[in-house]
């Protein structure tokens, strides 16, 4: 019986993993390193060059540090210990230092808190600013529930002293009304006046635009909309950015990565400002910038059409570089703004807080319908809220008053954007795309915490050292025998798509074309502007034109030759009927032009449309 017994005794299962020989170095990576458990199995998987799937799971290695007896990771803060962190926790935040920040600095002093127990530390001192209600504070939960199971007395009862809870609810519902009857919409006086305040200044502006005293708007400004499409500049320097990489044929990413390299020269050269140059300086550094950059080299070649334009928008490109380089560095953060005025964040949130209920209270629509003597009005009454600001003020000190105007548009630009949610306030600005070019190009939102910014920094590092590996290829291969720059460019960074003017897309006139000769009488053509053509500024609708080759490289220079920069998308030949109509044939090739040349006889014409162009 004890025999079956024994048999029928199940044998142990063997171990999975072999700890034997792993206990040292666990001991280094766990305790002498204070490495995680997923980085000693990462540390493993690299070493043994197993899967990690292979490896115990993150319980697992708990499992057998514990067998081992080693100490865990997890520090339980003594009551002493948690006065002295939540202390210094509480010294940075009211030095206005961002969380992520307050959790290096603490692991830095020896305090590395896991998030969990960081948050807990935050929010049982109540540090948390954030709410359902904004800047409000919110409304108790007791409250709530005391006014839901509240009911109307009856008649002839005594209705029962008011508790301090039914009270405050009281208090908070009039707030509410309050806050209704101030968000109500004006009057039927105040809003004659306020259409005759915007009729004036929309009449004023169109007045100022017709005789040359305002430059154009190309964005949308307080209730003024941006002027139309096609207004052109008063003087060359008001090109927009947007027309200058149409006419440099940049796309977004090229914009972006020209402005950057003329940074970095400016930064090296001690460009500052143009006027502040030494005689020949900015040039210098405009002429660099054109050496060290394919695209603007071949942009800027002598053989491009519209040289005097180019030079005008590289003139504009560097000048906004130059300016963003000297507003970046007086630009200040609400952090640095608090600190410069003594706030604390909750003190800072309650002044913003103060002027947006006054620009609630006061039905406040801009600056532009106000006017300057009613703004100065309430910014005065937000002064007199806060004893800081009054006293900022009266010193009239320079980096104080930018910290308060600061707070202002972040007050003010919250209170414009809950108005737009509600659909109180027209949004006027709808031009994403207003000129011929790309379109804006938005930069990346700057990291707010010193952690972001060196994790940042070391990607651009890395970055800028795989960027002469280009530049090297491109200075050690052998020029070209015709003397196409575009072709020693392409075969140097690969298949690149420069998106050039019809005179250097091709080959040059260094090089003969072999499929299709110049003609010895060119073809005289007549263009019409398609109607969804987006070109600024008063291009004919019909224009006379020469091909001096059956190709396509000809065609796109003769009916871009009245708008510099554009480029063709869509061509359809016209051929007259029996009838009278006009039949379209689409072209897209050379075949397919030169078989519409001989349909169309001795008066071809086209219907070509135009983008991204300047006439």
């Amino acid at each position: 019986m004890d025999d079956d017994a024994t048999s029928k005794k199940r044998v142990g299962r063997p171990p999975k993993y072999d700890w034997d020989d792993k206990r040292d170095i666990c001991y280094k990576l766990w305790v002498d390193e204070h490495k995680s458990a997923a980085q000693i199995a990462a540390y493993f998987a690299e070493r043994f060059n197993v899967h990690p799937s292979e490896l115990p799971c993150r319980k697992g290695f708990h499992r057998q540090f514990q067998i081992w007896g080693f100490p865990s990771h997890k520090r339980t803060m003594t009551p002493e210990d948690e006065a002295v962190v939540m202390a210094r926790v509480k010294e940075l935040w009211e030095q206005n230092v961002n969380q992520k920040d307050i959790k290096s600095t603490l692991a830095e002093e020896g305090w590395a808190l896991k998030h969990y127990d960081f948050q807990k530390l935050w929010r049982s001192h109540g540090l948390r600013l954030r709410n359902d209600q904004g800047f409000r504070v919110p409304e108790p939960e007791k409250n709530r529930k005391k006014r839901k199971r509240s009911s109307v007395p009856a008649e002839g009862v005594d209705r029962p002293q008011e508790t301090q809870g039914t009270q405050a609810s009281r208090e908070t519902q009039e707030a509410r009304e309050d806050e209704n009857s101030m968000s109500a919409p004006p009057g039927p006086e105040e809003a004659a006046q306020r259409a005759q305040r915007l009729f004036e200044i929309q009449l004023e502006s169109d007045q100022k635009l017709q005789s040359r005293k305002r430059r154009r708007r190309i964005r949308g400004y307080g209730h003024l909309p941006p002027d139309a499409p096609g207004t052109a500049p008063r003087y060359a320097s008001e090109t927009s950015l947007d027309e200058s990489k149409a006419f440099l044929h940049l796309s977004n990413e090229m914009y972006q990565a020209v402005r950057k390299d003329y940074e970095t020269i400016c930064r090296e050269m001690g460009v500052i400002k143009k006027t502040e140059c030494p005689d020949g300086v900015w040039e210098e550094s405009q002429r660099r910038l054109v050496r060290e950059n394919m695209h603007l080299s071949a942009m800027m070649h002598p053989l491009q059409p519209d040289q005097d334009k180019k030079k005008v928008a590289l003139e504009c490109l560097c000048a906004d570089v130059t300016k963003r380089m000297r507003t970046a560095n007086k630009a200040i953060t609400i952090a640095e703004a608090n600190n410069i005025l003594g706030l604390n964040p909750t003190e800072s949130k309650t002044v913003r807080r103060s002027l947006y209920e006054i620009l609630e209270a006061s039905r406040f629509e801009s600056r532009l319908v106000s006017g300057d003597d009613h703004w100065r009005e309430l910014r005065q009454r937000w002064f007199d809220t806060n004893q800081k600001l009054q006293q900022a003020a009266i010193e009239n000190d320079a980096r104080k008053m930018q910290a308060v105007d600061l707070l202002c548009k972040d007050a003010m630009k919250r209170f414009r954007e809950d108005r737009n949610k509600r659909g109180e306030r027209p949004v006027v600005q709808r031009n994403t795309y207003y000129g011929p070019g790309p379109g804006p190009a938005w930069a990346a939102v700057q990291p707010r915490s010193k952690t972001g910014l060196e994790e940042k920094a070391a990607r651009q590092a890395a970055t800028q050292t795989r960027e002469p590996l280009v530049q090297e290829r491109v200075q050690h291969y052998p020029p070209s025998e015709s003397g196409n720059i575009i072709a020693a460019l392409a075969q140097a960074t690969g298949n690149v798509d420069f998106d050039l003017d019809p005179a250097l897309s091709g080959p040059t006139p260094f090089t003969a074309q072999a499929e299709s000769p110049p003609l010895g009488n060119p073809i005289a053509v007549y263009f019409r502007l398609g109607p969804t053509s987006t070109v600024v500024g008063n291009h004919p609708k019909m224009w006379l034109g020469k091909l001096t080759s059956v190709s396509m490289t000809a065609f796109n220079k003769a009916a871009t030759s009245k708008a510099g920069a554009a480029s063709v998308t869509r061509v359809h030949g016209l051929v007259k009927s029996n009838d009278g109509t006009e039949d379209k044939w689409i072209i897209e090739n050379q075949d397919e032009l030169q078989a519409y040349l001989v349909e169309a006889g001795e008066k071809p014409s086209f219907l070509v449309q135009l983008e991204g162009g300047y006439a």
